[in-house]
């Protein structure tokens, strides 16, 4: 299967950029794709904002979890904030017990 994650810069005032993953975050390889979009995003544009689009991830295991809390965790360092938009119920409540509920953007 292939995994696929797109990344674009977004119309927002401050440098920000969307990653978009597509699929189902539950292989350990799709987190490490994840985390590895991260680490190109923060290296080659270092903007102030990353907004994950989660819109198109069915679900997420705990490796997708943990790839998501690497991610903010290296973008802690460049001081760039993070957030996460659209996700399934499912999805969400992963998130919310893992305790990554204050990455949930509010609409």
């Amino acid at each position: 299967m292939t995994y696929v994650i797109n990344t674009r810069r977004l119309p927002e005032p401050a440098m920000t950029i969307g990653i978009e993953p597509q699929g189902e975050l539950r292989s350990e390889k799709a987190a490490r794709l994840l985390l590895d979009r991260f680490v190109m995003v923060l290296a080659a544009t270092r903007p102030e904002r990353i907004v994950v689009d989660l819109s198109a991830v069915p679900s997420i295991s705990e490796d997708g979890v943990e790839a998501l809390r690497s991610g903010c965790d290296k973008a802690a360092v460049t001081e760039a904030r993070v957030a996460v938009v659209h996700s399934a119920p499912e999805v969400r409540d992963q998130l919310h017990r893992h305790g990554l509920e204050n990455l949930i953007a509010r609409s």
